[in-house]
């Protein structure tokens, strides 16, 4: 079968083999998107450093002829986002929206939104603290992408936090002005926990030391 390219983020690896590693994708052609890169753990390997979490690259791989585990063949990173790995409310946000994208996606169903609002909040990570607001954006937004977007007018929640996450699910001009009271917080924290287990049956594991990395950061 043809080769086929896109740009992707690396969600999760995995070992496959004592030199070969899988790799799992949030990609923005394909979606979610598995592959095999053979060879990886080899010291000349071409992958060798190329595979490492949030690393966001233009792949080439060869579709599978009878399964969802395809062949990686090419592998050039665009944005390694160097600087999420030095922070660790910054590591632990990334964690956390790679695997919240990995457990509300299914393979090979591209969401072009998503994969848009997953990069750019990597590289905003990159660069800034993750606070209250962005991770509440992120959340938001990203069950918005997948069809998932609440009735903000139906929730029982103080009139200024429906109007706060009004504009996070309209991703306002005039969001970096908001800040968010620690009532608000909980109340956004407690809805999104409730949402996120109903629709996706689990929560992330990440979830839970959101707030214990910020903590230690702060």
């Amino acid at each position: 079968m043809p080769a086929s390219d896109t740009s992707g983020v690396v969600l999760r690896t995995s070992d496959w083999s004592e030199t070969s590693l899988i790799v799992t994708w949030f990609t923005r052609d394909f979606g979610k998107l598995r592959t095999v890169a053979k060879g990886a753990y080899r010291p000349k390997s071409p992958f060798r450093g190329k595979l490492d979490l949030f690393y966001l690259n233009d792949i080439v791989f060869v579709p599978s002829r009878g399964g969802d585990l395809h062949t990686l063949s090419e592998c050039y990173v665009e944005n390694p986002f160097p600087h999420i790995r030095e922070r660790l409310d910054a590591f632990t946000a990334a964690s956390y929206c790679c695997e919240l994208v990995d457990l509300a996606t299914e393979p090979e169903g591209p969401v072009p939104p998503l994969f848009k609002l997953l990069t750019e909040s990597l590289a905003a990570l990159d660069v800034a603290k993750p606070t209250p607001l962005f991770m509440a954006r992120f959340e938001l937004l990203a069950l918005d992408a997948l069809g998932f977007r609440p009735d903000v007018e139906l929730l029982d929640l103080d009139p200024g936090t429906r109007r706060i996450m009004s504009d996070l699910l309209d991703d306002s001009p005039g969001l970096a002005r908001l800040r968010l009271t620690a009532a608000q917080h909980r109340q956004i924290d407690s809805f999104v926990t409730m949402f996120i287990g109903q629709q996706f049956g689990r929560l992330p594991k990440s979830r839970r030391f959101l707030h214990t990395a910020a903590r230690k950061e702060g």
